[in-house]
């Protein structure tokens, strides 16, 4: 097994701030989904935080596929800036961004997400009653969801926020390398949520995101990127865990 303190890479003093951050926001994610459930019900917790998440799947999926289509042994990688230095005497994106990782990651992520979101609206869909819950009935994007959902404005929107990911990573990347960040080096907060917060603009198209929806993203978004991250570094995909 791939053992983290044997890894000459690996800084251990920045494995331990990425840990620290990861605990700091589980532990906010906790209190604010108990907040929820005091003011209101548990389930109405898991209903609003679950509608948040589905509607950004398309955003999560592209952006572990690109970790995983973007290094494909035996496949040339094609350099998202093409090599090319920026003014400052960086790389424009770094040799991390590919388009085998920004187009083959947002295609396979939106046609795996296609399938798993549409499963979940039409989970909604057949519910038949939830005047028990105190404020689900009154949230805008439910009843959008409730009231059905054109299955071609539904698949357009499932496009276009999977592409927010690749856009939102390359976009991180940039600002990374102006900070003359080497490629591996933690970006904390920014490496974690670029992706979602572009996915999560163009999501806007669609579906009225309120401010409850994207403090749940902006909580639970490190926690899986972590996650994600740390199994693509243990199956030699990623040089670094974060």
């Amino acid at each position: 097994m791939r053992l983290i303190k044997d890894d000459p890479n690996i800084d251990l003093h920045e494995w331990r701030k990425e840990k620290q951050f990861v605990l700091i926001f589980g532990i906010l994610l906790i209190s604010y989904l108990v907040i929820w459930s005091v003011i209101y019900t548990l389930l109405d917790a898991i209903i609003i935080m679950g509608l948040a998440f589905f509607i950004l799947v398309p955003a999560f999926i592209t952006n572990g596929m690109m970790v995983f289509v973007g290094k494909i042994k035996g496949v040339p990688r094609y350099p998202l800036d093409g090599g090319k230095l920026f003014k400052d005497g960086e790389r424009i994106f770094g040799e991390g961004k590919s388009w085998n990782g920004f187009i083959g990651g947002w295609i396979t992520g939106f046609l795996l997400s296609a399938l798993i979101c549409w499963w979940f609206f039409q989970l909604i869909l057949s519910a038949e009653d939830y005047s028990m819950l105190k404020f689900i009935t009154q949230d805008y994007i439910f009843t959008f969801i409730k009231t059905g959902i054109n299955f071609k404005t539904y698949i357009v929107s499932q496009l276009f926020i999977a592409l927010g990911s690749p856009i939102g990573d390359a976009i991180g990347s940039f600002f990374k390398r102006r900070r003359k960040r080497k490629r591996g080096e933690p970006f904390l907060f920014w490496d974690q949520n670029d992706f979602i917060i572009i996915s999560g603009l163009i999501a806007l198209i669609w579906y009225p995101l309120t401010w409850y929806y994207w403090i749940f993203l902006l909580l639970i978004t490190p926690l899986i990127t972590a996650i994600a991250n740390w199994v693509g570094y243990l199956l030699y995909k990623k040089d670094v865990p974060w």
